[in-house]
């Protein structure tokens, strides 16, 4: 093409290819537009003035408190959250692993003690876990 051609307005139309003016109603999408931009300032000043009157309310209902509980020296009430977490988890696993790894009585009159996990095992592994008596007339 020519750089120095200046198109003239019959050279830039195409006579096949035209607007459909039933396709859009531009009319409407900008009523629709302009309609949406008044109910979200409408529904927005509407949800500023709910909580303003919910705060106020909720202010008359329940003063704020002035003193939090450590400062008053009180605790809260239950349930409370753990104050050192870590510990008392550190705390537990050591009383697992001592219950999983030592002997201990469970019952002395019946004669009935705990024994380590592993000992446990090494006496199933030896003997065989033990075998339900079949019932008589019962087919598997």
């Amino acid at each position: 093409m020519d750089e120095n051609r200046h198109y003239t307005e019959d050279d830039l139309r195409n006579p096949h290819v035209r607007h459909e003016p039933g396709d859009v109603n531009a009319n409407f999408l900008a009523k629709f537009g302009v309609g949406m931009a008044f109910l979200i300032v409408v529904f927005l000043f509407g949800l500023w003035g709910l909580f303003a009157y919910l705060a106020k309310r909720a202010a008359e209902v329940e003063p704020a408190r002035a003193v939090t509980w450590n400062q008053a020296g009180q605790k809260p009430p239950e349930p409370r959250l753990q104050s050192n977490p870590v510990e008392e988890y550190q705390q537990i696993r050591a009383e697992e692993e001592r219950v999983m790894n030592h002997y201990a009585w469970v019952d002395p009159d019946k004669g009935t003690v705990r024994i380590p996990v592993d000992r446990a095992m090494d006496l199933i592994a030896q003997k065989g876990l033990p075998v339900l008596p079949k019932e008589p007339g019962k087919t598997q």
